[in-house]
């Protein structure tokens, strides 16, 4: 299925590694021109080198902070510079720490607030315009299943990842009369550095290994396993395709079927 991508400039966020890293590849496969951020020069570098190897795709990479606002600025400048134009938007980040609501302070809380939310928030005001004089424009922002089900130990993530999903609804029914499509996806379990990371932390909390954490997370997908980072890139190539032009505002579950809410 020809799903009309080439040549369409994308926009995705934390890019060097995981999720981001399997959309990216992805939509370079499809022919989109990539504009890539990650806060880290090096993994950066070495992710835009292999995709500028593997298609004919041109690759734009610059390290970037998406909780710094001016950082964030900055690197939208550059594409719209190098570009003309940004066609697809993928937000992402790196997810806040866990913890219990009580047990964080204040600037825990402002932290993910501005990574997990206004980086978002800011994303889209730096596109939204120039995709509305446009008349098209995708949006797709990478949120956590958190939105639906709460998840023990996560409160900055239950609550901010909520926020994105109430953003990204409310932006796709002031912009769908533009040709602007509006959509949150909630990952599950994904073979990434942040699974690592908080599958550490909720075996420290059961009194177990990571590895019998690990078997007994997969185990409780009915799917049986964790998903690949190119099987959600997949995903969000559809959404941001002129084939899911029909869509827009809905919260989409990639998760092995981990999630038990029916709405």
């Amino acid at each position: 299925m020809d799903l009309g991508l080439k040549g369409k400039v994308a926009v995705v966020m934390a890019s060097s590694s995981g999720i981001g890293q399997g959309i990216a590849t992805v939509l370079a496969q499809e022919g989109c021109a990539l504009a890539l951020c990650a806060r880290g020069r090096e993994r950066l570098e070495a992710t835009a080198s292999t995709l500028r190897e593997s298609s004919v795709s041109p690759v734009f990479a610059m390290p970037a902070d998406v909780s710094d606002m001016a950082s964030l600025e900055e690197f939208f400048n550059c594409v719209f510079a190098e570009y003309g134009k940004i066609d697809i938007l993928v937000t992402n980040a790196g997810g806040p720490p866990p913890g219990r609501c009580l047990d964080l302070g204040d600037d825990q809380y402002a932290a993910a607030f501005n990574l997990t939310l206004m980086s978002v928030v800011r994303s889209c005001r730096y596109v939204v315009p120039s995709m509305a004089e446009r008349g098209w424009g995708r949006i797709v922002n990478v949120a956590s299943t958190s939105v639906k089900c709460a998840l023990e130990n996560m409160v900055l993530s239950n609550v901010f990842r909520s926020g994105v999903a109430a953003f990204s609804k409310t932006l796709s029914m002031e912009y769908a009369h533009q040709g602007i499509r509006v959509h949150t996806v909630m990952p599950g379990p994904f073979m990434t550095n942040r699974v690592n990371e908080l599958g550490t932390s909720a075996a420290r909390l059961k009194g177990i290994t990571f590895d019998q954490w690990k078997e007994e997370a997969e185990a409780g997908t009915p799917l049986g396993r964790f998903g690949n980072p190119l099987e959600f890139g997949a995903l969000v190539a559809f959404l941001v395709s002129e084939r899911s032009d029909y869509m827009t505002g809905t919260c989409i579950a990639i998760d092995g079927g981990a999630l038990k809410t029916i709405t």
